[in-house]
């Protein structure tokens, strides 16, 4: 109607309720209103269709054809704008179907996915995990924004500032090493000795990151002897076996690779710092009731590791 005053929610949630209860008094009573508001919101809507959509029969109120088809479209509408305005419903993750998707710093591989994928398939069995790797051409800031990723696990400091990061933990750094290496002979690692070995390291990430070990060693204006450099971190410890290289790393890697391979570790020199590991997430993502389940599981597997 031309010049009609525009109809809002609570009008369309009267409505809604006089057509299912029939009932000009037991709406007013179930919406805490006064019986003539009611009235005048269905006299309004009267006037708007041409419709009387509510008449008697007897002692009754019935609905009009035009009132019983108002009733799925009014249904539809009201739960649409609750959708869209409303309280997010909590994430449920028992029932919760779809994919986490994760793009982890290989580094973390065996630290971290192991106990986390476990306990995301114990506690959202519906829910796929989908795994890639963070590698020098990866645009993962990109990724978040896009919607392609939910979080990032990365040993690197220095996100982009609009990125929410958390620090997941903190690791000694240790040597890694075969049997037959001199250091397997030692009870500790001096610094002469250790700038003197040899060093396998995964390739820089760039010319300018050159990774946290070396920025550490860089700081105390030192430098190591790369002799090897290998793009694949998984294979850095089938290349310690037989060979007289150090790989430097966290204390649970070394950990884990010890206890599947004949290899050996001592506490690399206090110049090589620690090992700072963050969780990064979008801002998109901060409320949201799914990334931040995520994001709590992660963080607790995380807190449960010890050095």
């Amino acid at each position: 109607m031309k010049g009609a005053k525009p109809i809002n929610t609570r009008e369309l949630r009267v409505l809604l309720h006089l057509l299912e209860e029939r009932s000009v008094t037991r709406t007013a009573e179930a919406l805490d209103m006064t019986q003539p508001f009611v009235s005048l919101v269905l006299r309004r809507f009267r006037d708007m269709t041409g419709d009387p959509i509510l008449v008697r029969s007897g002692a009754k109120l019935v609905l009009t054809v035009r009132g019983q088809e108002m009733i799925e479209p009014l249904r539809s509408a009201l739960s649409g704008i609750d959708q869209a305005v409303g309280q997010p419903a909590a994430f449920d993750p028992q029932n919760a179907k779809g994919e986490f998707r994760i793009a982890s710093a290989d580094c973390m591989e065996a630290i971290i996915l192991p106990n986390l994928i476990a306990r995301l398939q114990d506690a959202a069995p519906g829910v796929r995990v989908l795994v890639r790797a963070v590698d020098q051409a990866y645009d993962y800031a990109g990724a978040l924004e896009r919607d392609e990723l939910d979080v990032v696990i990365s040993n690197w400091p220095g996100a982009p500032q609009h990125l929410k990061t958390a620090r997941l933990l903190t690791e000694d750094v240790v040597c890694l090493f075969g049997a037959n290496h001199p250091f397997a002979n030692q009870e500790s690692i001096s610094l002469q000795d250790y700038l003197a070995a040899d060093h396998l390291a995964p390739v820089a990430r760039s010319k300018s990151d050159p990774g946290p070990i070396d920025s550490h060693l860089a700081a105390a204006g030192l430098k190591r002897d790369i002799r090897v450099m290998l793009p694949e971190f998984n294979l850095i410890p089938h290349m310690l076996l037989n060979g007289q290289l150090v790989f430097t790393s966290s204390a649970n890697f070394a950990r884990y690779q010890c206890s599947i391979l004949p290899l050996a570790n001592l506490p690399a020199p206090a110049e090589c710092g620690s090992l700072d590991f963050y969780l990064l997430w979008h801002e998109r993502a901060q409320a949201d009731a799914r990334n931040t389940w995520l994001r709590q599981q992660i963080i607790a597997v995380a807190r449960s590791l010890k050095s």
